[in-house]
């Protein structure tokens, strides 16, 4: 774990094992299953991060709609406006890349969005699962099949008859 992660915790759920890792204000990651490659070193225990845990699974078991924990992380100016972006598309709902990059005042460029997604490191918290691409359901850091799953859990439609509306 980066050394800015001083604390972390583990949510186990039906779709697999989450961490999240943190320091004592902010939440800063937040691993899918299968991303962790070993055993993760005790931390310090963090509320922030422990709060963020008990939010993540109330989430996961279709409890909660909207995270309210503290995050920070850090990329170049483009990507933090791709995030920063996605606090507007509400639980439940998908936009595509190409309005991601309209957003972002770079229109006719999706896949840069994309990219720019893709290196989020906060996913769930930030709704990187609910963008989609223009035919379908895009890629993700954690595989379609999670993302498909996510956007099952908040009841998003997602095929390319729903998206034509937004």
């Amino acid at each position: 774990m980066a050394p800015e992660l001083s604390s972390w915790r583990a949510v186990d759920s039906d779709l697999g094992v989450f961490v999240l890792g943190g320091d004592e204000h902010h939440v800063r990651r937040v691993l899918l299953p299968d991303e962790l490659a070993g055993p993760l070193a005790p931390g310090a225990r963090s509320a922030v991060v422990d709060e963020a845990a008990a939010q993540l699974a109330a989430y996961l078991a279709g409890e909660l709609r909207e995270f309210e924990v503290p995050l920070r992380s850090t990329g170049t100016p483009f990507q933090e406006a791709v995030w920063e972006l996605l606090r507007q598309i509400p639980y439940g709902e998908t936009r595509t890349y190409g309005w991601v990059a309209d957003g972002v005042d770079r229109p006719g460029a999706p896949r840069a969005a994309g990219q720019a997604l893709g290196r989020n490191p906060i996913p769930i918290l930030r709704g990187c699962h609910r963008v989609v691409a223009a035919g379908g359901l895009g890629g993700y850091g954690g595989g379609e099949g999670l993302k498909a799953r996510l956007l099952e859990l908040e009841g998003a439609a997602w095929p390319v008859e729903a998206l034509r509306s937004k």
